[in-house]
């Protein structure tokens, strides 16, 4: 292996070690699972049973009546991050959704519970 190859291989590893150690990497072939929060936000979760929340740079309209969602990723390997610019696909009835995402953090407890708050919030003031 060449030198030039070695250090890019070198890089990768560091740069993808940093990710997992900041806990923001979800990687495409580890998604396991996922929930809406609504049409422009998603909570995956991966087989680490990590959560992040991904936003939407444009709504994927009736996320939450779903059954399943495709990962699309530009560049890299199925073991590479998840990232801005990549896209959540979420079928329809004229076709796919193509959803690029904008943001993606990591899913603290702190983060969930404010959503859960939020969500019986709105709940009891629809009733």
């Amino acid at each position: 292996m060449s030198k030039r190859l070695a250090f890019a291989a070198l890089a990768a590893t560091v740069v993808s070690g940093h990710a997992m150690a900041s806990g923001t990497c979800l990687r495409q072939a580890n998604i396991y699972n996922w929930n809406s929060l609504n049409d422009t936000t998603v909570i995956v979760e991966d087989d680490f049973h990590q959560k992040f929340r991904l936003t939407l740079m444009t709504p994927c309209l009736n996320m939450q009546f779903k059954e399943h969602l495709g990962f699309k990723t530009f560049g890299g390997t199925a073991l590479s991050c998840v990232s801005r610019g990549d896209e959540v696909i979420a079928g329809s009835q004229i076709g796919p959704q193509h959803c690029p995402i904008s943001k993606i953090e990591a899913y603290t407890p702190d983060m969930e519970k404010a959503d859960k708050d939020a969500a019986a919030a709105k709940k009891a003031a629809e009733h």
